[in-house]
Order: structure tokens, then C-alpha cells, then sequence
């Protein structure tokens, strides 16, 4: 089940949500130019979620994940999108390029759909890939990887939403994206 305060994962810079907008549908526009964390206090309504509720699902990039019941305590929905692929870094005057092979940094966006608050701290998240096994966005040269902007830990309050990047150096471009909150797996993506 979950808990009151959710973690998962760490969000530095947000893309920007107004309060028109649903953050999970087709109809989300991301704002050009400079991002800030914004919230936004619309509920998402048409979206294709996949509703956790116990146990481990496991869902394909793309898909949103509703977890929790919407409206009741604690829930949440979360959305991995197709992670850009790299062999250098990220930045194109800093950081260095990956130890293992190549940067995946995943597109991600969380929404407090419960009324409680929910806590989002980045290493709720990892990916398990073939010849490493779990690995978070601290190991290899992921801090070090001169992505622009990553997901830092934050609290977000009932109705709001925030949507980053999470960047991992992983030796192979296929595996399983896994939000597991203290260190239990709710769900994961296939990419």
C-alpha cells in the first residue's frame, strides 16, 4: 500500500504547467524558453492509466501509472516517457561521458493526485540493466554527466505536478525504468 508521504524522485528543474493544463494528456504543452517549477491544480481527466493498487505492474514507456486511489490519501501518477540516448555527455561544455556506455535520460512527470502531501525523491527511482542490475542516478557518471536539468527531491501538495529529467549510466540502451518507493517495487516501465 502506500504511504502517507510518498517518495521518489529528485526534481531540480520543472518544466512549466499552467493551471489549464493536464500534465498527462494529449493536450500538455511544454512552455519554450527558460523552465521553473510551477504547480498546476487541475486534475488530469483524460489520460491512459494504469491503476496500482498492490502488487508490481509493469508498463511500457509512455504509459501512466495511477497509484493509489485519485482523491484519497496518499496517490500519485507518474509518467516515464522514451529516454534520449547518449555516448557523451550531456552538455556540450561540462561534465563527463559515461562509464559504462551510455547516458539514459529519461523524461518524467509526477502528479499528487491524493490529498495528502507526497514526497518525490529521485533515488524512489532506478533502472535495472543487463550487467549492472540496480542503478540509481548516483552511481557511474550520472552526477557528473552535465545534464542540464535532473529531478531533485521535492514535496508536492495535493494538485500539483512536476516534470524533469532523470539521467543513468547504464552499459545497454534496453532494460526495466522501476519506481519503487523505500526500496519496494510499485511499478516499473520497459524501455
Amino acid at each position: 500500500m502506500w504511504r502517507v508521504k510518498l517518495r521518489g524522485v529528485g526534481l531540480l528543474v520543472a518544466l512549466a504547467m499552467t493551471a489549464a493544463c493536464n500534465p498527462f494528456g494529449s493536450s500538455a504543452k511544454e512552455s519554450p524558453g527558460p523552465t521553473v517549477t510551477t504547480t498546476t491544480t487541475s486534475h488530469p481527466t483524460s489520460r491512459p492509466t494504469i491503476k496500482v493498487y498492490s502488487g508490481h505492474h509493469v508498463l511500457r514507456i509512455g504509459q501512466v501509472a495511477q497509484i493509489g486511489k485519485a482523491g484519497v490519501g496518499a496517490a500519485a501518477l507518474i509518467k516515464i516517457g522514451k529516454p534520449r540516448v547518449s555516448r557523451t555527455r550531456l552538455s556540450s561544455s561540462y561534465g563527463y561521458a559515461p562509464a559504462h556506455g551510455y547516458y539514459l535520460n529519461f523524461p518524467i512527470k509526477v502528479y499528487n493526485d491524493g490529498k495528502k502531501p507526497l514526497l518525490v525523491d529521485r533515488l524512489d527511482f532506478w533502472v535495472e540493466a543487463p550487467g549492472l542490475g540496480k542503478v540509481n542516478t548516483n552511481q557511474g557518471n550520472s552526477p557528473f554527466s552535465g545534464a542540464p536539468r535532473q529531478l531533485d527531491t521535492t514535496e508536492l501538495e495535493s494538485g500539483q505536478g512536476v516534470a524533469n529529467f532523470l539521467a543513468f549510466d547504464v552499459s545497454s540502451t534496453h532494460g526495466r525504468f522501476v519506481y519503487g518507493p523505500g526500496g519496494k517495487v510499485s511499478v516499473s516501465w520497459r524501455y
